[in-house]
Formats: structure tokens, C-alpha cells, sequence
């Protein structure tokens, strides 16, 4: 098993421990923060069926995972941090 996948499987059962103490109604987003990463280390995450991930550079973003999105096009990616008005176009 991938080590990515392994680190979010014991995320989702922290997360999942975590629901009862806190009396959650609906399970915690884990968006994966896929920044610095190159696609070989995310798709292993993709083929588990992970679909939230997150990028701060518009341009690696863009780079990235416009061919991805072809393929996979159910993937959610947001925007964490603070985007610079001249690049809010690509997002």
C-alpha cells in the first residue's frame, strides 16, 4: 500500500474517533494538500477514490491537474490561502 494511502487512512479513522466526542451530525471534508507533490505521489490517492485536494499556487494548479481533471472528472480541488487578484482568472 502507498504511504499517502496509509497517512489518510489513519486521518479518516482520527476524524472518524473524533465524531462521537464532538457529536458531529456530518463527517469532516479531508482535503489532501497535494502543493510541492508530483502527480505520481497524488494518483495513488486518485485510484483509492480520494477527491478533494488542495493547492496554493494558481500556476502549479493549473499545471498540474487540467490534463487529471480529464480523467478523473469527479476531483474537487481548492484553493487554500490567498490567491493574488491577477491569477482569481484561473481559478
Amino acid at each position: 500500500m502507498h504511504e499517502s494511502i496509509k497517512k489518510l487512512k489513519h486521518i479518516e479513522e482520527i476524524v472518524k474517533s473524533k465524531e462521537k466526542d464532538f457529536n458531529l451530525k456530518k463527517r469532516p471534508l479531508i482535503i489532501a494538500v497535494s502543493k510541492t507533490f508530483s502527480m505520481n505521489e497524488i494518483l495513488p490517492l486518485i485510484n483509492h477514490g480520494h477527491k478533494d485536494f488542495g493547492e496554493n499556487k494558481i500556476q502549479e494548479a493549473v499545471e498540474k491537474w487540467t490534463s487529471i481533471k480529464d480523467d478523473f472528472v469527479d476531483i474537487n480541488l481548492h484553493m487554500v490561502g490567498k490567491v493574488q487578484t491577477n491569477k482569481v482568472k484561473f481559478v
